[in-house]
């Protein structure tokens, strides 16, 4: 690709509103002369990128060509896979409404069985609670606490879809966010454990006994991701929207390179320099170093940060999580690349690249899979029903408190359904 290409895409997305925040980002860190050369600049970082990759054989290519890739799909069946979670404004711990809804296709099959739409997880519970209906503890971060029952949800519902046998079974699951999320936010000494019916229904095994170390987000999640890793079914995770400015694929690659005796270990670190100055990450940057239809060659990301920076007694179960085997893909060429994780060593990870390219070009402009799309409006909970599932919520804890003749229980439900949001019983004390 000549630097003039490079240099056209990039004034094209300038003209189109893109890269303002990364000049804003070099007008505030960089000299005049940087921020007056920033078109030149950019062009000259993406042009070496775009040459290392094709010089060392990390770009691959599909063309677009449904009439002849939609036949040889025939008699497959694809599972798209997205979680919704009700808002439920309640000051106990954390009240979770979560239905993870799935969309299964069979293409060119014209019978009524060509879609299926299912509920394969839904969740009304305090799930950090071993009674399952009131969770009395200390840990005040909720949004924490939502992000890995979602976590957990999705990846569950993934996995039953892939176990599946027979006429159920499914070729490939796509799943809706990343396939491998960075769990050392999650590890915190006081971090509440899933109650053990949670876990059973997390994994689909009402048999299954665990400790409370065993009941924790770290635990469970490790437990999910080797299980579904174990079906053998292709599954990856798509991944919309790309934020921050860490370019963690291409520090990967430059680490390739210069452990190759590619790069020399001062032109690799000269580059990455240059690239995190501009503010750039994998999406931005590979948005002008990638033609239509162009993804750079799967390689594995450790998604688990920086060790300096897990929880030391978790360090040992952190170690043991997969790599995840990410490329970037450029369905067409008025989209952003978007990311695709799979597991190391999936056989056909490239073959659902190319259907995740083919289901994104079905609607003009779009440029993401539509049938996540689709799986998300199915499984996505409306304010009215989170409003619902509010209600019932209050009625089942605050019935078993009275079942339970506790009188502290009775108290404290009692409180939780007096108390509005930041209520004053609730404040801190000294």
């Amino acid at each position: 690709m000549a630097e003039e290409e490079i240099r056209d895409r990039i004034e094209l997305r300038i003209s189109q509103g893109d890269f303002l925040a990364n000049m804003l980002y070099v007008a505030r860190h960089q000299s005049e002369d940087t921020q007056t050369a920033f078109v030149a600049k950019l062009s000259a970082i993406a042009t070496t990128v775009r040459a290392l990759l094709e010089n060392n054989d990390l770009l691959r290519s599909i063309t677009y060509d449904p009439n002849t890739y939609w036949p040889t799909r025939r008699g497959k069946a694809y599972s798209f896979v997205d979680g919704g979670v009700a808002s439920i404004d309640l000051p106990s711990a954390a009240p979770i409404g979560i239905r993870v809804g799935s969309y299964t296709v069979r293409p060119g099959d014209e019978s009524e069985n060509r879609e299926r739409f299912n509920i394969e997880l839904a969740l009304v519970d305090d799930l950090f609670s071993d009674s399952a209906f009131l969770f009395d503890d200390d840990f005040v971060d909720v949004a924490k606490l939502r992000d890995v029952a979602r976590m957990a949800s999705e990846i569950s519902a993934g996995y039953r879809l892939a176990k599946q046998t027979g006429g159920e079974k499914v070729d490939a699951v796509i799943l809706h966010g990343p396939l491998i999320n960075p769990v050392a936010p999650y590890g915190l000494d006081d971090f509440p454990a899933f109650g053990l019916e949670a876990c059973n229904t997390f994994l689909d095994d009402p048999s299954w006994i665990g400790d409370e170390r065993d009941r924790q987000f770290v635990s469970i999640y490790l437990n999910l991701l080797e299980r579904l890793r174990a079906t053998g079914t292709p599954v990856v995770g798509a991944v919309e929207r790309s934020i921050g400015k860490d370019p963690v694929l291409l520090r990967r690659i430059l680490d390739r390179l210069q452990a190759e005796k590619v790069l020399k270990e001062r032109d690799a670190s000269s580059l990455e320099l240059e690239i995190r100055s501009y503010g750039l990450n994998d999406s931005s940057l590979l948005d002008v170093v990638l033609r239509e239809g162009e993804y750079v060659t799967p390689i594995p990301v450790m998604r688990q940060g920086p060790e300096s920076k897990w929880p030391e007694g978790w360090k040992r179960a952190i170690r043991d999580y997969p790599n995840a085997l990410t490329t970037y893909l450029k369905p067409s060429e008025a989209v952003m690349p978007f990311r695709i994780e799979g597991f190391e060593g999936a056989k056909e990870f490239e073959e659902v690249v190319e259907l995740i390219l083919n289901t994104s070009r079905l609607l003009p402009s779009y440029g993401f899979p539509v049938g996540l799309d689709i799986a998300d409006r199915f499984a996505k909970v409306p304010s009215w029903l989170s409003r619902g599932v509010k209600g019932q919520h209050q009625v089942v804890l605050l019935r078993r408190a009275i079942e339970s003749g506790d009188p502290r229980t009775i108290a404290f439900a009692k409180r939780v359904l007096a108390a509005k949001g930041r209520d004053w019983l609730f404040r801190p004390t000294v």
